[in-house]
């Protein structure tokens, strides 16, 4: 008896590991991704128009950090922070800490195509502060956008994206900052 229930578990075994789903042997499709980029905005204060270079001369620069956390290869949240201290008309200066959620739209190759909503602060100093007329403040912000990714390795992509921010409290029509910037983005965890 003992044999024959031997014989029938290695017959049998095969089929068994055949039950296991490949999700639950690999883990999720969770991914967590950090990185660092460069920008460039109009910061809308000052400038005649709100399009992305109307006031080259006088847009403002300066690094930014990000996480990006997929819960699902198609969906996560993101947060950033944003320190636009360089090249402002008079130091004008502006920042903004904000988190939310992402969407990849579509995948080309080796490019994702992502948008995003996110929510969170948004701190300025105005060219001359602090002379009549001008500001200091943070108030709260909104802000839609789009990413596109460009991956070099399994590890490393290329990051670049577009940010239209609504700060709607900002004095009379409120407020919004909106431009492009540029980095890298290194997985941390994950796949």
């Amino acid at each position: 008896m003992k044999k024959i229930i031997g014989i029938l578990a290695l017959i049998l075994m095969p089929a068994a590991l055949l039950g296991q789903s490949q999700q639950s042997a690999v883990g999720g499709g969770a991914s967590l991704w950090a990185g660092a980029d460069m920008a460039t905005y109009n910061p809308d204060w000052g400038c005649a128009t709100d399009q992305p270079f109307g006031c080259f001369d006088q847009q403002v620069r300066g690094p930014g950090a990000f996480f990006d956390f997929n819960v699902h290869p198609k969906w996560g949240a993101e947060g950033e922070a944003r320190w636009l201290n360089w090249n402002g008309a008079e130091h004008e200066k502006i920042s903004n800490y904000l988190l939310g959620g992402r969407y990849r739209i579509y995948r080309f190759h080796r490019f994702d195509f992502w948008g995003k909503a996110l929510l969170g602060g948004g701190w300025i100093t105005t060219a001359g502060y602090p002379e009549v007329g001008s500001l200091k403040g943070s108030y709260f912000a909104y802000v839609p956008g789009g990413e596109i990714e460009y991956r070099l390795t399994r590890r490393w992509k290329l990051h670049g994206g577009y940010e239209y921010e609504i700060w709607p409290s900002f004095a009379n029509n409120g407020l919004t900052p909106n431009g492009f910037s540029l980095g890298v983005t290194y997985r941390v965890l994950g796949q």
